[in-house]
């Protein structure tokens, strides 16, 4: 679909990155669900299967969604597929910040005198850091189509870098996409790019700073008042 083709508005791929957002963060509910059922049921039987089938869950998200960006790739818009990898990218900031909390906390843990600790911790470090990174690259599929027919299209050309600036910027942020943090940093450049999604970004952008605000300011208040 050219550009002149674009309507704005909600786009049926939105429906499949919301609901990638629901599976993502639901398979950890169900995961812990059937967890206790085939430990009550079964004892540790079967766990180890289970265990390693939802390790790649999100897996099977992102071949669908590569699988999606091949087949629909040159029939939507490209700033269709830009909000769809907003909509997975900035829906799963709360997911990666637990996550990251987590491998923090398990981290530590090692240096702790509880000995077993050492043992325990990097196992459950990398299990924690593969499946953030494969839930990551849910959204890359859509996110490096974008790029590309941005590229094609001259909207990522800047006045003094033209058209091969774009396709630098195309492929650079094609690679961020492999990268934490680096692929919202990508998608958050594209959107003032295309002027879209701008306000939103923001507002991402700031909540952590605001959030971490106000935490600061309720314990200089707690601790004046006492």
């Amino acid at each position: 679909m050219s550009n002149d083709g674009f309507k704005g508005g909600f786009h049926p791929v939105y429906i499949w990155a919301i609901a990638c957002l629901v599976l993502t963060y639901g398979y950890v509910v169900i995961f812990a669900i059937m967890s206790n059922f085939l430990r009550d049921s079964y004892g540790s039987s079967g766990l180890d299967a289970i265990q390693t089938a939802v390790l790649f869950f999100p897996l099977i998200l992102t071949i669908v969604n590569t699988v999606i960006a091949i087949l629909c790739g040159r029939k939507i818009d490209r700033r269709y597929f830009l909000g769809a990898s907003i909509i997975i990218k900035y829906g799963l900031i709360p997911y990666f910040i637990v996550g990251g909390l987590l491998i923090a906390i398990f981290f530590l843990l090692i240096f702790t005198p509880v000995v077993i600790m050492i043992f325990v911790s990097p196992p459950i470090i990398i299990a924690l850091s593969v499946i953030g990174w494969i839930s990551m690259s849910e959204s890359a599929p859509f996110m490096i189509v974008y790029f590309v027919k941005a590229a094609k299209e001259g909207a990522l050309s800047g006045k003094k870098t033209g058209m091969k600036g774009g396709i630098a910027f195309a492929i650079v942020g094609s690679i961020m996409q492999m990268f934490f943090c680096l692929d919202v940093v990508s998608a958050v450049i594209a959107c003032f790019k295309e002027k879209r999604y701008t306000k939103l970004s923001i507002v991402i952008l700031s909540a952590p700073g605001v959030i971490l605000g106000v935490t600061i300011a309720i314990c200089i208040i707690v601790n004046l008042w006492k």
